[in-house]
């Protein structure tokens, strides 16, 4: 396991290392592209950390946090994000703007998930 989360190291992108994105539960990652660029652009609109509160999540992990079950994080198409000082709402327009396929608010617990799904725009509250 050491020697895979070495390898999750890698930086991905200026403000983005792979090991940002793995599964907590056995290290395990998938992340598309589509998803990383809007990420770097979203960072690069911010100029402030973006921080990945979830991303590629395996199928055990999923159900064991009671995810959907056809969740796009289980095939590194989604992720859930939080950003320090800065509104919701506002991180929510600017996330608008960059044309993220999948956006869900989750006010409450102060993240937004985002996500580049193949299917049509979706957006949910919870």
């Amino acid at each position: 396991m050491q020697m895979l989360n070495s390898v999750n190291n890698l930086r991905v992108a200026k403000h983005f290392k792979l090991s940002e994105f793995s599964c907590p539960c056995c290290n395990l990652v998938m992340l598309h592209p589509k998803l990383l660029a809007k990420l770097v652009e979203l960072r690069n609109i911010l100029e402030r950390p973006v921080y990945i509160s979830s991303g590629y999540r395996c199928s055990k992990y999923n159900i064991q946090i009671g995810g959907i079950r056809n969740s796009y994080h289980c095939i590194g198409l989604a992720a859930d994000i939080k950003v320090d000082d800065i509104n919701l709402i506002e991180l929510l327009e600017i996330c608008e703007n960059i044309d993220f396929n999948g956006i869900g608010f989750y006010e409450n617990k102060n993240f937004l998930h985002l996500d580049v799904r193949p299917t049509k725009r979706t957006r949910w509250r919870e």
